[in-house]
């Protein structure tokens, strides 16, 4: 017997009041709010790994010239994992967990010119390659399915080149992210299916998708297929370090619905607050978890009733989308309230801890308005990848829209306006800049900071189009860089300095200067793009009258190297200061470090300085 909690409207005040104003973001893949944790791999020691040779250890700091071949240093400490290989000392490194499906995250530090691979179940290898730079990409490119090697001939076949090259330059951190399915064998042990990469990216931007891979690619720890193997790192062609590994094993178990009924009931209106089981309609038996119902109107609430099965106990986190709101219910307890007229994009997430096999759960989904529908809700739990509850028709989709790209010519920057996404708010008074060098920027214009650098294609312009338009974003086609800190310009004792925008102009290449003034300053402002690899310089000239500080960046760490360069925000991107007449400040701050110039009023000033990723 299946508890009804919502036959007595007062369970709203005692059950949800913290969940019930829940804002729910939009739907991102990785976004941790709305998963379970990952596993991390302990870099204290070389305990998680099998015996390793003499050129792996571990270490606090890691350091690349970007402008020596093959240089990488390491200072002591933990959590960093550095390949420092010579000719006598070149071993992979395998892991001692070994993995079936999986997704894995981490991040890596490639010396100049560095060559090195993961290699999923020590088989199957995505390359890690120093590519920065590179025009024409092939299966050996950083991201790339590498080759196998046809045992007769000797020769390669197969191979993916990334989709786009998003490699950063020696000495940064770069993120990898591999979502991986392991080959699958029947009953008798014969391969039913291959291996397949579903996505791989490299700082943030997809370079596989969906690739299937028809055996061991070359130069792995095996030429065999199994269901499980260790990852493995190659060791042998280049010094890398590596940081961050995280990982989910998936074993294919799901999570099941079984003896559910539905019940049709006239929608509240937007909040579920005002919802009473009154005027119901029939109860029927539903085989699937779906918003459509035949002979239902336009608006309506659905209750569900039924029982879940669970595979294995522990934390499961569930996350649904509504064109509408919802709300669930298991085991009498509320795992999450999606309220309101939400569109379907948006997303609302809660964790259940199973102690039982089979529990009872209720599912209610509102449609209060004509135009919103769509009913999703997905589970995810100890060793199971996130997956399904609802059929597939129950998924609201948008029609396909060809996208509304924006494109640079070979001859002059593009300028567009446009609201720019932070990650933390929406900034609405923006203009991004595309070169034809393929160095791109987006300027915040209420405070004349600089907020985001990229390089490859320009931009999406399909939310600013399509349809009404309605969030008036620009969406990045490449690896994007957030420059943290706002304000760039502040008093002497550290008040920020209010800036307005009068006026910009372009030059013959297409590129803006922008001209501010406020507070005792004149400002003028004008990036740009570096003629070799990906770099912008910024150019300032500041008239004063009174004393200012400029911060030149912000980021978590802040080290500053032999020759005078800087490195910031944790190895995201190379700073060099060119001569200001100022000596710079590095100090700490809320953000952990940042450079300063100080200047006095009273006169013309220049500040000058590239930034390289």
């Amino acid at each position: 017997m299946i508890r009804a909690f919502i036959r007595v409207p007062a369970w709203w005040p005692g059950i949800i009041p913290a969940l019930f104003f829940l804002n729910p973001a939009p739907a991102e893949g990785q976004d941790s709010g709305h998963r379970l944790p990952y596993t991390a791999v302990a870099l204290a020691d070389l305990s998680a790994f099998k015996t390793t040779g003499a050129n792996w250890r571990i270490a606090g700091n890691a350091n690349a010239d970007r402008n020596a071949a093959g240089d990488l240093s390491v200072s002591p400490g933990v959590g960093i994992l550095a390949n420092l290989m010579d000719a006598g000392n070149r071993a992979p490194l395998l892991s001692r967990f070994e993995h079936g499906d999986l997704e894995l995250e981490l991040e890596v530090l490639m010396a100049k010119g560095a060559n090195s691979g993961i290699y999923l179940q020590g088989r199957y290898e995505v390359q890690l390659l120093d590519s920065w730079g590179k025009e024409s990409l092939s299966y050996g490119d950083m991201g790339g399915i590498y080759q196998r090697t046809d045992p007769v001939t000797q020769k390669g076949y197969e191979g993916y080149a990334p989709l786009v090259n998003a490699c950063r330059a020696p000495g940064l951190w770069q993120k990898i992210y591999i979502h991986f399915k392991a080959p699958e064998f029947d009953d008798g042990g014969k391969k039913i299916a291959d291996a397949r990469f579903i996505t791989v990216s490299v700082n943030g931007v997809v370079v596989q998708k969906d690739i299937a891979v028809s055996g061991p690619t070359r130069s792995g720890a095996y030429t065999d297929e199994q269901p499980y193997g260790p990852l493995m790192i190659q060791g042998n062609h280049g010094k890398i370090a590596v940081r961050n590994i995280r990982y989910k094993l998936y074993n294919r178990k799901k999570v099941t619905l079984h003896q559910m009924t539905c019940t049709e009931y006239p929608t509240p209106g937007d909040s579920l607050r005002s919802f009473a089981p009154r005027n119901a309609g029939t109860t029927t038996q539903a085989d699937s978890l779906s918003w459509r119902r035949e002979g239902a109107g336009d608006t309506f609430l659905l209750l569900f009733r039924g029982e879940m099965q669970f595979p294995e106990k522990g934390d499961y986190l569930f996350s649904i989308q509504t064109g509408g709101g919802g709300m669930l219910v298991v085991g009498g307890d509320t795992v999450l309230v999606h309220d309101g007229a939400n569109p379907f994009d948006r997303v609302a997430a809660g964790r259940y801890r199973v102690t039982q096999e089979r529990v009872p759960f209720e599912l209610i989904y509102n449609k209060p308005l004509q135009w919103r529908e769509g009913l999703a809700l997905y589970a995810e739990g100890p060793g199971m990848e996130m997956h399904p509850l609802h059929s597939k028709g129950s998924v609201f989709k948008e029609p396909p829209v060809a996208p509304v790209l924006i494109r640079i010519g070979k001859d002059k920057a593009e300028v567009q306006r446009s609201f720019v996404n932070t990650g933390k708010e929406k900034k609405t008074h923006c203009i991004s800049v595309g070169t034809p060098q393929g160095t791109h920027f987006s300027i915040d214009l209420e405070t004349g900071s600089l907020l985001q650098v990229w390089d490859g294609g320009f931009l999406d312009a399909t939310p600013m189009w399509h349809r009404r338009g309605n969030q008036q974003v620009a969406v990045p086609l490449g690896p994007v860089i957030a420059m943290k800190g706002d304000h760039g310009f502040s008093k002497a004792e550290g008040e920020p300095l209010t800036l307005q925008l009068k006026s910009y102009v372009l030059d013959r290449e297409g590129l803006p200067e922008f001209f501010y003034t406020g507070d005792g300053l004149e400002v003028s402002d004008k990036l740009v793009p570096g003629k070799v690899g990906r770099s912008l310089e910024r150019r300032l000239k500041v008239r004063a009258r009174q004393p200012y500080v400029f911060r030149v960046a912000s980021g978590t760490v802040i080290e500053q190297l032999p020759g005078g360069d800087y490195l910031v925000n944790d190895k995201e991107y190379y700073l060099r200061l060119k001569a200001t007449g100022n000596a710079p400040v590095l100090r700490a701050n809320a953000e952990g470090q940042e450079i300063l110039l100080r200047a006095g009023g009273n006169g013309v000033s220049e500040i000058a300085y590239v930034i390289s990723w």
